[in-house]
């Protein structure tokens, strides 16, 4: 049972008046009085009602986090660490899940207008800048990832897209792949644009031609991945030197159909990704590491602070790293020798 203010008060011998201005941290307490009621606090594991605590100030208590879809290992680790920072601060979460939907904006409004959240997490949706901005205006603390706006209107968490996507395109063409297909995620997404715009650049400046059939359209979903490869072999095309997905979900897809097709990864063609979801590890996927729970620690953090009226970094970014594991290296002759 979690102690209680008068456990407090029976412990110091203060009033209930004086243990609550000392939670309030009021000034009108010595020092000597705070130090003696943070000690059997400490000593009590003392919590305070939370729901007491939000009703006494017009809150709900609850942190709003809306994301695409929880069938994603990178979305669950996210959430994962929404979770723990939240549960740390005794704070609950309204999840809802988009599933694709059209009405992402609609839902969002609801849950702004209504209230229904002191502060809303927005992951990966696919929503207008327009929109977001127009968000402003409500005055809720919001919180976005993989989803900056470029004067930092709205707090934001995000990774290193650049140099996680530099690292492994160059570390495919030290292997010796040139023909390399890279599957994309969604168009009208931050991650997705920006993964291949850096793939790009990182071609060109390697001297490395990528024909518009080298890229192909996917949605970060196992679904489109293995759309795509099952598309691809009953083309009859000759199998590239390597697949690059801009996700592990959509690599894990594309693994399905090569094995599937009696095709070994990395005897018949090489395989990378990016996000070093669990899957990944078990498939032996070389990928780049996203720290996803640390994503989700740093937007709840951030979601905190602004509810508490405290500063906070308009954009977080967090670092992310090159992970090589077997899927990656080169097993047949590259079909287009190293210049």
């Amino acid at each position: 049972m979690n102690a209680t203010i008068k456990d407090i008060c029976r412990a110091t011998g203060f009033s209930t008046a004086t243990v609550s201005r000392v939670l309030n941290n009021s000034p009108l307490v010595t020092d000597t009085t705070k130090e003696k009621v943070q000690a059997a606090l400490d000593k009590l594991n003392y919590r305070p009602h939370h729901a007491a605590r939000a009703l006494k100030l017009n809150r709900t208590g609850m942190v709003g986090v809306v994301f695409p879809e929880l069938d994603n290992g990178f979305f669950t680790e996210v959430l994962r660490g929404v979770d723990e920072m939240a549960s740390e601060f005794q704070i609950h979460l309204l999840t809802a899940f988009t599933h694709g939907a059209q009405d992402e904006e609609e839902l969002i409004t609801r849950m702004v207008r209504e209230h229904l959240a002191d502060a809303l997490i927005l992951m990966h949706l696919t929503l207008k800048e327009d929109f977001l901005r127009q968000l402003i205006r409500w005055n809720l603390p919001i919180v976005l990832i993989d989803r900056p706006l470029k004067d930092n209107a709205l707090v934001s968490v995000g990774i290193d897209n650049r140099h996680g996507m530099e690292e492994m395109t160059r570390h495919l063409l030290d292997q010796g792949h040139r023909r390399i297909v890279f599957v994309s995620g969604p168009s009208g997404t931050y991650d997705a644009e920006e993964r291949l715009s850096v793939y790009r650049k990182t071609m060109k400046a390697a001297g490395v031609p990528v024909p518009a059939s080298s890229i192909w359209q996917g949605q970060f979903t196992e679904e489109s991945g293995a759309y795509l490869m099952k598309q691809f072999l009953t083309s009859g095309a000759p199998l590239p030197d390597a697949i690059f997905a801009a996700n592990d979900a959509m690599a894990i897809g594309i693994h399905a159909v090569l094995r599937e097709a009696g095709l070994q990864v990395p005897d018949d063609i090489a395989l990378a990704s990016f996000d070093d979801i669990n899957v990944a590890r078990h498939l032996d996927l070389t990928t780049v590491h996203v720290p996803m729970r640390l994503i989700g620690h740093e937007a709840a953090r951030q979601a905190l602070s602004l509810i508490e009226g405290r500063d906070v970094s308009r954009r977080i970014v967090l670092p992310t790293r090159l992970v090589v594991r077997g899927s990656s290296r080169l097993a047949r002759a590259p079909a287009i020798p190293h210049p």
